[in-house]
């Protein structure tokens, strides 16, 4: 099983997508910093505009970045071919997750990022140029949320907002263990900043009477929509899977997680891009009135439950950015 989660990735593959074509490298982080990064970015070779820079996502992997990036090249190439950089980090060589280490290990590769990972891409042959300090989002699927908020809780760092597909809280499907929980009973999470939660109607249900189910609905999507500070929009892909972001949803994440063998992948996986990129474009770009976007059905190409809460703001007034909350502050009333 291992050599099928820690395929590598082969550097500056091009892939063929509509807009912008794709790059991608492994990215030499210091070894300090103990995890790998893998940057898909757009090739601007053939651009006259060669100093145009571009939003950077940190994403972190499912299973607390046990998986690797290449997993998901299908649903990243849909997103880095509208103009994003795609900075992808995962455990080459995964052991026990460890969710406060990863969560500070992310946040300091951040903070590495603001003055290294331009430079770190160029060394690559990644010619894109990275806006990290005024444009950075952080995304992860699953349990990769709960690095991303942990990395979010120990300082916001260059983050401006957060994208979760399908985020996992908690250290183990039963949770029996409950002292490594990102969001604690009646707790918000420590930082306010814009989110997306993408998340699907197959998420918490058991794939077989053995296993539980990938997202248990007790520590996932809901958990973490309730427990959010900012302005938050949640589309749930009525049809969808756990893993079925992923470019193999099929063979062997079927037998953890559930997913209907009938429904469109690829329509999902450019639905998770189109809302990530229309979502990011709107505060970016400052465009609010595409937030509208996402609290509409008809947008979409697939069933879809939409709910946000916009913490008494109008678009106008949703910016990026990121601040740490006192925690005497963050419980829910």
């Amino acid at each position: 099983m291992r050599a099928f989660f820690f395929v590598s990735l082969a550097a500056c593959v091009a892939l063929a997508v509509t807009g912008y074509e794709v790059q991608n490298s492994t990215v030499a982080l210091p070894s300090s910093l103990g995890m790998t990064l893998d940057v898909y970015a757009p090739d601007i070779s053939s651009q006259s505009n060669s100093a145009k820079s571009f939003p950077v996502i940190w994403f972190t992997t499912g299973f607390g970045c046990a998986l690797p990036v290449s997993l998901y090249s299908k649903m990243i190439a849909k997103i880095v071919s509208e103009g994003y950089i795609v900075a992808g980090v995962y455990h080459a060589i995964p052991g026990v997750p460890a969710y406060f280490k990863d969560g500070q290990r992310l946040h300091d590769i951040m903070e590495w990022g603001k003055d290294n990972l331009a430079a770190a891409m160029a060394n690559a042959s990644l010619n894109a140029v990275p806006d990290v300090v005024g444009r950075s989002a952080v995304m992860g699927q699953s349990a990769g949320n709960h690095i991303a908020g942990q990395a979010l809780t120990v300082g916001c760092s260059v983050a401006k907002a957060f994208i979760m597909i399908d985020p996992v809280d908690g250290f183990d499907p039963y949770h029996i263990i409950k002292s490594k929980d990102l969001i604690g009973p009646n707790e918000k999470v420590k930082f306010n900043i814009p989110a997306l939660l993408l998340d699907n109607g197959l998420d918490p249900r058991p794939a077989n009477i053995v296993s539980p189910a990938c997202a248990p609905a007790k520590i996932s999507n809901d958990h973490f929509y309730n427990a959010w500070n900012g302005p938050i929009w949640n589309i749930n892909a009525t049809a969808y899977g756990h893993m079925d972001c992923t470019d193999n949803p099929t063979g062997f994440w079927s037998v953890l997680c559930s997913s209907d063998k009938k429904t469109d992948k690829d329509l999902y996986r450019s639905m998770l891009a189109e809302a990530a990129t229309t979502f990011l474009g709107a505060l970016f770009d400052n465009k609010p009135a595409n937030f509208a976007r996402l609290s509409n059905a008809d947008n979409w190409k697939t069933n879809v439950v939409l709910k946000h809460d916009l913490k008494g703001k109008n678009y106008s007034q949703i910016k990026p950015g990121c601040v740490n909350v006192d925690p005497t502050s963050a419980i829910l009333v």
